[in-house]
């Protein structure tokens, strides 16, 4: 997963604090609840930092939160699901939803889903791997995943 050249690594680098973010923001919006649920999960600290963060961040700051939101999601999918159909549903509709999502934030971000597919899903197996999750996610769904929204697309 590529860096920007001015990453400070770690919990500091701005993907990384954006994921954290975007994950809130995505636990809210599926429950379902619309804004107000939005609304009560942000902080205005979270909104801020969306604010400052995503004016700031570079195109490989996004890319590496779109990865790591996606990746922590799946792992969770993984966790859960021992089905391979239900998994692929679950891969698409979540970069369906993060897509859409994404393209609302600061400057309008554009994600090249089929170039994040395969860094996607080395984090999610290094995600189950530190978890000690004996379950994989075959790369095939995530590829599948972004080939499909890409074509939706055009």
């Amino acid at each position: 997963m590529k860096s920007c050249l001015l990453c400070p690594k770690g919990t500091r680098c701005r993907g990384y604090v954006l994921h954290l973010v975007i994950l809130k923001l995505l636990d809210a919006m599926e429950t379902g609840e619309g804004a107000d649920a939005i609304a009560r999960e942000l902080s205005r600290e979270d909104m801020k930092l969306i604010a400052d963060f995503g004016n700031k961040a570079r195109e490989t700051c996004w890319s590496k939160a779109f990865v790591l939101t996606i990746a922590k999601k799946i792992v969770g999918f993984a966790t859960d699901e021992t089905s391979e159909a239900r998994l692929r549903a679950a891969a698409e509709r979540l970069v369906v939803t993060l897509h859409r999502l994404f393209a609302k934030l600061p400057n309008g971000v554009r994600v090249d889903l089929g170039a994040l597919a395969m860094d996607v899903y080395n984090q999610a197996a290094k995600g189950l791997e530190e978890k000690g999750i004996d379950n994989f996610v075959p790369a095939n769904i995530l590829g599948q995943a972004c080939v499909n929204i890409s074509r939706k697309r055009h």
